[in-house]
C-alpha cells in the first residue's frame, strides 16, 4: 500500500509539471526569439488552464523579452505598456529569482530606449518610471539592482546635460527655466542643475511662468497653467525681509476673492511666513488694465484670466533663506513662484 501511495504522488507530480501543447509552443517560439508569438501561445495555455509549475516564470519572461524587443525597435509603441501591465500582474506568481533579474534588466533597457528615443516628454517620463520600477522590484525581492541603478544614473546625467545645453541657448530665461524644470523632475538633487535653475530664477522674478508637463506626478514643482501664475515686477530681498509688488494672474477658470495675506513665503528649509499687504488694484475688464478696482484690506476680486498688482512684504529672522512664494485655495488651485538666491 505504501509503494502504491508513493507511485501515485510521483505520478501526480509529473502530471502537474507536464506542459500542454500551447505552453510547449510558447517555449519553442521563445527559443527562436519570436517573443510575441511566445506570449500569444502562453496566453492560450493560460486560458485553457493546462499549465506547468514553471508557467508563470516563462510567461513573465516572454512578456519582458517581447516588450524589450519592441522598445529597441520603436520605444513609442503602445504594445510595450500592455506588456508591462501584464508583467506587474503576473510577477507575484513567479517562483525563480532569475525571473526577477530578467524583468529588472528588461524594464531598465526599455526605460533607456524610451528616454534616448527623443520622443515627446511623456515618453521620457515613462522611461524614468520604468527605471524606477526596475530598481524598486530588485530591492523588494532582494536581488541585484545595480544594472538598473547605473542605467538610471546614466540617463539622469544625459537629461541634465541636454537641459543645460538647451537652457544656455534659449532665447529668453523663461524658456531656459522651462527646460531645466523638465529635467528637475528626474534629477532634483543634481548640483549643476540646481545652480542653473537658481541663476535663471533670479532673472525670471518679474516674469510669469505658465507650465504644465504631461505625465508629471509632482506638479508642486511647477506653476500649473490652470492655477495662479505669480511674478514680482518689483522685489527687494534683504537678510530679514522682502518688500515689493506681486502680480497674480488668475488662470483657474473662475472669478476669485483672492486673499493676499494667505500667500506664504517658504524657506529652503521649509519654514514659512505669511504676507503683509499694503494695498493694490485688480483688473476688472481686460488685460490692458483700462478698468481697475482697489483691493479691500488684503482681499481683491481676481477675475478669470485677469490680474491683480499688490504691494506686499514678508518679514523673517536672520538665517531664513527665501525659496518660493506659495498659494493654495480651498479648491486646491495652486500658485508658486521660485525666487532664486543670490
Amino acid at each position: 500500500m505504501l509503494k502504491k501511495g508513493i507511485l501515485f504522488l510521483v505520478f501526480a507530480a509529473l502530471l502537474i509539471s507536464c506542459k500542454g501543447k500551447n505552453e510547449s509552443d510558447g517555449d519553442s517560439y521563445y527559443k527562436k526569439g519570436k517573443f510575441r508569438n511566445a506570449v500569444n501561445s502562453y496566453v492560450e495555455a493560460k486560458k485553457k488552464g493546462k499549465i506547468s509549475d514553471s508557467f508563470y516564470d516563462s510567461f513573465v519572461i516572454a512578456y519582458a523579452s517581447s516588450a524589450k524587443q519592441t522598445a529597441l525597435k520603436n520605444a513609442s509603441d503602445g504594445y510595450i505598456g500592455g506588456c508591462i501591465e501584464q508583467i506587474y500582474k503576473n510577477l507575484p506568481n513567479t517562483k525563480k529569482n532569475t525571473t526577477i533579474d530578467s524583468v529588472v534588466v528588461a524594464l531598465a533597457d526599455i526605460g533607456v530606449a524610451q528616454i534616448k528615443g527623443d520622443y515627446e516628454y511623456e515618453y521620457t517620463v515613462q522611461g524614468f518610471r520604468n527605471l524606477d520600477s526596475a530598481i524598486a522590484i530588485a530591492k523588494r525581492n532582494n536581488t541585484n539592482g545595480e544594472y538598473a541603478k547605473k542605467a538610471r544614473k546614466d540617463m539622469e546625467n544625459m537629461i541634465v546635460k541636454r537641459a543645460l545645453e538647451s537652457a544656455e541657448g534659449a532665447d529668453h530665461p523663461v524658456g531656459a527655466e522651462y527646460t531645466l524644470l523638465e529635467a528637475e523632475v528626474f534629477a532634483p538633487d543634481n548640483d549643476a542643475l540646481k545652480k542653473a535653475l537658481n541663476s535663471v530664477r533670479l532673472k525670471n522674478r518679474a516674469d510669469f511662468l505658465i507650465f504644465e508637463a504631461v505625465g508629471v506626478e509632482k506638479p508642486s514643482r511647477f506653476v500649473n497653467k490652470y492655477g495662479y501664475i505669480i511674478a514680482f515686477p518689483i522685489i527687494n530681498v534683504t537678510p530679514t525681509g522682502i518688500t515689493g509688488q506681486i502680480n497674480i494672474w488668475n488662470s483657474t477658470g473662475n472669478n476669485i476673492d483672492f486673499d493676499f495675506s494667505k500667500l506664504k513665503l517658504v524657506s529652503t528649509k521649509g519654514e514659512t511666513v505669511s504676507a503683509k499687504v499694503g494695498g493694490g488694484t485688480c483688473e476688472m475688464s481686460d488685460h490692458l488694465g483700462q478698468k481697475k478696482e482697489a483691493i479691500k484690506g488684503s482681499v481683491g476680486k481676481l477675475l478669470s484670466e485677469l490680474r491683480c498688482l499688490v504691494n506686499i512684504s514678508f518679514s523673517y529672522p536672520n538665517g531664513f533663506i527665501p525659496d518660493y512664494v506659495d498659494y493654495k485655495d480651498a479648491n486646491n488651485n495652486l500658485g508658486r513662484k521660485y525666487l532664486g538666491q543670490k
